[in-house]
């Protein structure tokens, strides 16, 4: 026994479009995610950027803190003049030391404006590893008495931050390098203190 066959209710062209309504939905849906996902994937990549930038940075300041080091363990002690970067016990050296204005070069290069340039760090070919040669300056701290409580009271930096006890076998000195990392932009400093046996 054969059943008539039904037919759909109305014509064929009658029809509301739902389908794809629901696929115009799904559509808009899974574009809004993906860019979604492409911004954060973005914000990750610059936040990854400026960290290994303030990476470099603080490398790069660490390898002026060694040219400072280096320069101290010499034979001979250089000459302390403040334009040249090296404070002696009574003269003030620069107290904005995240400012980048405080480690400009002067306009020939080298030592001066107050700070001393360290040797630029540079890759495998030569090419240099950051915008600019880190800096630093050297300050020569004054004796503050033989009690053993009087060494290192690391303040402020200024001309009364004595650190060094008297009597003792050698002179304290603060160090402070800066560098700018690879873009200019990441400003690291990092502090010493460098003991020079007498």
């Amino acid at each position: 026994m054969k059943r008539p066959m039904q037919t759909l209710s109305g014509s064929p062209g009658a029809q509301s479009g739902a389908a794809l309504l629901v696929s115009l939905v799904i559509l808009l849906v899974l574009t809004v995610l993906a860019l979604s996902s492409m911004q954060g994937t973005t914000t990750q990549e610059k936040m990854v950027s400026s960290q290994r930038d303030a990476q470099i940075a603080l490398e790069g300041a660490e390898a002026a803190l060694v040219a400072a080091e280096t320069e101290l363990s010499g034979g001979t002690v250089p000459t302390f003049q403040a334009s040249n970067g090296l404070y002696d016990e009574t003269t003030l050296p620069p107290s904005a030391v995240l400012d980048p204005q405080t480690w400009v070069a002067p306009s020939g290069g080298g030592h001066g404006n107050g700070t001393r340039a360290a040797p630029m760090p540079q890759d495998n070919s030569g090419q240099p590893l950051l915008a600019e040669a880190p800096r630093y300056f050297i300050k020569a701290t004054p004796a503050t008495g033989s009690a053993p409580s009087a060494g290192f009271g690391l303040g402020a930096g200024g001309v009364g931050d004595g650190v060094q006890v008297s009597g003792s076998n050698g002179k304290v000195y603060r160090v402070v390098a800066f560098s700018s990392g690879a873009s200019g932009q990441a400003a690291r400093a990092v502090e010493a203190y460098i003991i020079r046996a007498q």
